[in-house]
């Protein structure tokens, strides 16, 4: 694994800078992304440093919106990714037109299928990516402004699900509080980041309603119609896994959300300390120790399958 002054070191050579998240991109990505840009922003008037993907939009108007870079700009830039494993996760996939990539990550790599060739540093005891762009932030000396504050704050309160979820540590309040002294709003943030509509609210209870259990899992299966007659996206609906925590009573819990072209969306969480990732990781997904995903796609895996291997999770040990 690189050290922060490695990865330092490539960004100093670099004239154009471009930094990646992963695919349908949720706080992490986007708070890491944009803390990182802006940070970097400040620190090297003189590059060009960019933000590519979708986003999270209820938080633009906040703290900021990502960049539209043409394909000469990203051809031969310094890739960066941010919270995402491997290229093949990245969700514009112009980054293979980078000249180099390097990596600043927090999920549990998946050896046999995602490779990463550049210089990285991953912390798998880290909640959020954006604590580790914090720490190299300040490890690195660089001046952390009010936006790059409010990104970074968004990430680790989405990830830490507000501070509730296994793995977050006393390093995660101390970077929260730490950020809040450097000018990030927690609580405009946590107001954006927890809004919910009323058709929102209508679905996740009818998510409840569905949910069954299997063992020591609960889990629900949501079709493309069942979040459209609620007028969702699957974008909006299949981000809804946490719903279902308390639904039934479980130790690992799983969301099964139908995507408008077929393909089958689940998110696996634990309620009790079980590693699910390795879980994932059977099925060609990944994630974290508690938190991870894969893909249904032509059917395979089955349900039956996923739900067979995660009854049989068991507790995680450092």
């Amino acid at each position: 694994m690189a050290t922060f002054k490695e990865l330092r070191g490539s960004i100093e050579k670099a004239d154009t800078i471009t930094i990646w998240g992963h695919a349908l991109p949720d706080g992490d990505c986007y708070g890491s992304q944009i803390g990182l840009r802006d940070a970097l922003r400040a620190a090297y008037p003189n590059k060009k440093i960019y933000a590519i993907g979708s986003g999270m939009p209820c938080l633009f108007p906040l703290i900021g919106e990502m960049d539209k870079v043409s394909d000469e700009e990203i051809q031969g830039s310094l890739g960066i990714l941010v919270d995402v494993s491997c290229l093949r996760r990245v969700e514009d996939q112009r980054v293979n037109s980078c000249g180099t990539c390097i990596k600043f990550d927090h999920h549990n790599p998946n050896r046999e299928h995602e490779g990463f060739d550049g210089l990285s540093f991953v912390d798998m005891e880290r909640i959020a990516a954006a604590e580790i762009i914090y720490d190299f932030l300040v490890e690195s000396g660089m001046t952390i402004p009010v936006s790059s504050a409010n990104a970074l704050y968004a990430g680790i309160l989405t990830d830490s699900g507000g501070f509730l979820y296994y793995g977050t540590t006393q390093h995660t309040f101390d970077v929260a509080k730490r950020l809040e002294e450097l000018g990030a709003d927690g609580k405009a943030i946590h107001d954006i980041v927890y809004y919910e509509t009323a058709e929102e609210k209508a679905f996740k209870q009818y998510m409840r309603e569905h949910t069954k259990t299997y063992g020591q899992v609960a889990y629900c299966w949501i079709d493309r119609a069942e979040y459209e007659q609620f007028g969702l996206t699957y974008e909006v609906a299949s981000s809804f896994v946490n719903a279902i925590a308390r639904a039934k009573p479980n130790k690992v819990y799983a969301y099964f959300c139908e995507s408008p072209w077929g393909e089958i969306r689940v998110e696996l969480r634990s309620n009790s300390g079980y590693g699910v990732q390795k879980i994932a990781a059977q099925f060609l997904g990944g994630g974290h120790t508690f938190a991870a995903g894969l893909s249904i796609i032509d059917g395979k895996p089955t349900l039956e399958e996923v739900l067979e291997a995660l009854d049989h999770a068991t507790p995680y040990n450092h």
